[in-house]
């Protein structure tokens, strides 16, 4: 046992029935699996086309949906779908946005958003939904039996079985691809019953747009580089450079041979995720690769760890960690660090053998 195996989890195969889903699935549930985890997100490969959710918020927590190709060695050229979503302040008052093109959505608190209608889906469509807290929950508006409008709160841990509410859900997802089937054999009738689901929303689409929340959708931007351990171009979010108010910096890297990546640093206040996954997330547990990371409470007492698996391992602010070796590449490696703040910085120790450290960030002045 070593001292920091809380940190490491091997993300494990979520056998479901969602309809229109790859399976299994990863997902990282937060707390759920790792205590004092401060992320919740999932990697969900759609299939086929279908509707998802309703309109709902988040009190307090920014959210990121990921709407991108499933197969990251072709991130830019391989997504061939068309998804439309559904953002703003009033849930009878929302606008449509489309996404034809590897897309992330930000969520701030307080804004409605969905449904989501994934209307044409040619190859497998990534949807990831990055919460920045450990404990996920929505709230949704209703109108009760008398007329008044109520906002009814779900989260993780919370959630009833649909058919058993003596049972805590498990996110099988059987009542939703009950549904779903009912969607699909409903496509092949005149008009489709997921138009009248719709209806509304299209109604809302129609209207005057105000613009206001198409700040939110960002179109991913490649990232040309000439290391030859990555391919290239790379992908990601880097947060404030990219879009106002952002609280996520992320970098997605596709390794595909054995290298050593980064320098042993601490983020002061800040804590990080470092995701490893297989290249396709339809494919999600074809991971071929041994890793290693070293962790330690200070640069002169470090851990070593390996990973063989789908892993996450969390990082909390003053925990020293680095280089992440590739000591062994069977096939294309997907590494995501992911850092629930606008701006990226680290601390590293002062070059040279000098007692102290130094601050790099991208928020030092050029």
């Amino acid at each position: 046992m070593g001292k920091y195996d809380d940190l490491v989890f091997t993300i494990p195969q979520e056998f479901h029935q969602w309809y229109g889903f790859a399976r299994p699935r990863g997902f990282f549930r937060g707390t759920t699996m790792m205590p004092k985890a401060k992320l919740y997100m999932d990697f969900t490969a759609i299939t086929k086309p279908q509707v998802m959710e309703v309109p709902h918020t988040h009190h307090a927590v920014d959210e990121y949906i990921v709407l991108a190709t499933a197969d990251f060695n072709n991130f830019f050229d391989g997504f061939d779908a068309e998804i439309d979503i559904w953002l703003g302040e009033d849930p009878e008052r929302l606008e449509m946005h489309t996404v034809t093109e590897p897309s992330i959505v930000r969520i701030p608190p307080k804004l409605y958003h969905c449904p989501i209608h994934f209307r044409r889906v040619d190859k497998p469509v990534l949807f990831s939904a990055m919460y920045l807290d450990g404990d996920w929950s929505k709230i949704t508006p209703l109108v009760n039996e008398e007329g008044k409008e109520e906002f009814k709160y779900d989260g993780a841990g919370i959630r009833r079985c649909v058919k058993d509410r003596s049972n805590e859900c498990i996110y099988c997802g059987e009542c939703f691809s009950k549904k779903m089937k009912e969607f699909e054999e409903g496509g092949k009738k005149e008009p489709p019953p997921h138009e009248e689901k719709l209806k509304p929303y299209i109604e809302m689409a129609k209207l005057p747009r105000t613009g206001n929340y198409d700040k939110y959708v960002y179109p991913y931007k490649p990232s040309y580089h000439d290391d030859s351990n990555f391919l290239n171009p790379r992908t990601g979010f880097r947060g404030l450079e990219e879009m106002e108010d952002s609280r996520l910096w992320y970098i997605q890297d596709i390794v595909s041979h054995e290298c050593s990546v980064g320098e042993l640093h601490m983020h002061h206040a800040v804590e990080e995720y470092l995701f490893f996954t297989g290249s396709d997330i339809a494919k999600f547990f074809e991971f071929d690769a041994e890793i290693e990371i070293m962790l330690g409470d200070d640069p002169d007492h470090m851990e070593t760890y390996t990973i063989t698996e789908p892993t996450v391992v969390r990082v909390p602010a003053g925990m020293w960690h680095g280089p992440v070796v590739f000591k062994r590449i069977g096939a294309p490696i997907t590494f995501m660090p992911f850092y629930p703040n606008g701006r990226y910085g680290r601390v590293v120790r002062s070059p040279g053998g000098a007692a102290g450290y130094a601050y790099k960030g991208n928020d030092l002045p050029e």
